[in-house]
Parts: C-alpha cells; sequence; structure tokens
C-alpha cells in the first residue's frame, strides 16, 4: 500500500542513531563463526581423521555435523519457498488489519512509516496462535509483514493502545534494519541451530527495535512492561516505580544470560534506552468509556 504524504520535518524520525552501537560488530563476528562452523562441517563431509574414529562419542558428533553441513547446503536454496509457506500459514491463521479492520491500530502502522519515509506498509496481522506473545516480523520472498498476538489487545482498545504502538514500532525496526532479509538467513545458516551462538546478535538487535519503538512512540515504554507482568496488569503498574528498579539492577549475573536467553531482561532493554537518551513520557490519562459517555452527556 502507498503512502501519498511524505512525513514533514517536525515529525520526521532520524533513523542515523536508532541501530545499537553493539549490533555491527556483533553481526560481523556471528557471520566469521557461521563461516568457521561451515568450512569445518564441510570438510567433515569429506574428510575425517583416523584418530576420531577411535572416540565413539566424538564419533557421533561429526556424524550430526556432516547431517547439519549437508542439510544447510540444501537447505539455502529453499529459504524462499520455506518464506512463502510461513507466510501462506500465517495468512490462513490471521486477521490482516486495514481501514476496515480495526482502522484504529492499521491507522498507527500507517502514521509510523509515513514517519519513517516509508514508501510501502508492510501488512499487519492479528493472530491468536501462529506466533508466541507479543509479536514478530517476517519475510517472505516480495514483502514484509508484521504480527501482531491478540492478548496485547483490550476490549477498549485505548487502553493498550501506547504499548501497540510501541510493539509496531519495535517490528518496523526490525524491517528498517533489514534483520528479516533472506541474504541475513542465509549468512546465519548454521549459527542459526545453535542457541548460545545466535543469542548475542538476538538480544543487540532487540536493542536496535526498541530504539525504533522509543522514537516513534516515547509514551509506549509499558510496551516493554508487558513482557514483565502481561497485559492485564500493566494498568495497576506504578510506572515511575518500576522505572525506579532499572537503576539498582545489573552485576555480573545479569550479563551471564547473553548467552542462555535469546531475549534480553526487561529492565536490561529499559537501562539501554534510558543510556541512549530515551525517556519515558506518560501517556494522556485514560477515561473509561462510561465516564467520558457521562462528561459528554453532562456537557
Amino acid at each position: 500500500m502507498s503512502n501519498p504524504h511524505g512525513p514533514t520535518p517536525c515529525d520526521a524520525v532520524d533513523e542515523a542513531l536508532l541501530r545499537d552501537p553493539l549490533e555491527r560488530p556483533v553481526f560481523i563476528a556471528t557471520v566469521a563463526c557461521n563461516f568457521v562452523l561451515m568450512a569445518v562441517a564441510i570438510a567433515l563431509v569429506f574428510y575425517q581423521p583416523g584418530w576420531m574414529k577411535t572416540h565413539p562419542v566424538l564419533g557421533k558428533d561429526i556424524g550430526f555435523l556432516r547431517v547439519l553441513a549437508i542439510t544447510a547446503l540444501f537447505g539455502i536454496p529453499l529459504l524462499a519457498l520455506n518464506r512463502n509457506r510461513r507466510e501462506a500459514a500465517i495468512r490462513g491463521n490471521s486477521v490482516r488489519l486495514s481501514e476496515h479492520q480495526f482502522p484504529e491500530i492499521h491507522a498507527v502502522i500507517q502514521g509510523h512509516c509515513r514517519r519513517l519515509g516509508m514508501t510501502t506498509v508492510p501488512e499487519l496481522f492479528l493472530s491468536s496462535g501462529t506466533i508466541a506473545p507479543y509479536s514478530r516480523t517476517f519475510s517472505s520472498w516480495r514483502e514484509n509483514y508484521i504480527v501482531l498476538h491478540q492478548i496485547i489487545f483490550d476490549i477498549d482498545d485505548r487502553k493498550t493502545m501506547d504499548v501497540i504502538s510501541f510493539i509496531i514500532g519495535h517490528e518496523l525496526g526490525a524491517i528498517r534494519l533489514k534483520q528479516t532479509a533472506v541474504w541475513n538467513e542465509m549468512l546465519l545458516t548454521y549459527v542459526s541451530s545453535i542457541k548460545w551462538l545466535r543469542n548475542p546478535l538476538e538480544r543487540v538487535r532487540v536493542f536496535s527495535r526498541d530504539r525504533y519503538g522509543a522514537a516513534l512512540t516515547p509514551t509506549g515504554f509499558r510496551g516493554l512492561l508487558i513482557n514483565a507482568v502481561g497485559r492485564r496488569l500493566m494498568n495497576q503498574v506504578n510506572i515511575e516505580d518500576y522505572l525506579a528498579q532499572e537503576r539498582r539492577y545489573g552485576g555480573f549475573w545479569s550479563g551471564v544470560n547473553v548467552f542462555f536467553e535469546e531475549r534480553p531482561q526487561v529492565l536490561t532493554r529499559i537501562r539501554r534506552l534510558h543510556a541512549a537518551g530515551y525517556r519515558y513520557l506518560p501517556p494522556t490519562e485514560y477515561t473509561p468509556p462510561q465516564e467520558a459517555a457521562t462528561a459528554t452527556t453532562e456537557a
């Protein structure tokens, strides 16, 4: 879908500083590691040192590497087929948002894309089971699309509009930074199958996407809070008190998880945003529908 209106100088987002400084170095190191693994795996397909045959445990590992090497070699040409198959599955089990389907939410992604200077608005889907909470961004052979999990929605969308806006901005960051591009998947074929090798890159990419969310929706820091307490309890959390916890969080053990967990801790993500200069701006106070109706009648 084309957007005929370009961003105005007052609301356009400068993307020059939205990529986390660590993302490029970590990506380069991860790609280098991927090529080393690929070289070793391919070498073992054709050659196995004699001393390895005397070690049954190593022999099993070498057999696994051989299977992995052969699978990867044949799997790369099938990336396009897998991407299109995934898109078809998501389309078949989701609701596509548009001007006539959840128009308020669709207007959010249109506004974000305008501010980012994007001439094509990615398709936006709402699903209850095709992804784990809370959102994901994918690419097929020809297009990018975002999937939102239904759990982030409330009966009254205004209660979570700031969260939804932040999450959409977060996912748009993945598209703008080419994190879902086919060449990215090709360069990380081997590393992607080893959790503790791929996690450092996945985590730093989350930091970059968070910057997009914060730049597009400063009131949407609750888009991070939902990962800590869920959607139902967000409105009961004292945001300022929770943000104060970030100043006391850290230390050795909080950093150990870089190799064990794909997503950083919520307080770590908030700390990185604060370090980058982003600050939480409280949203306009929410007025329940019945109170708003009463106020209108009285007026």
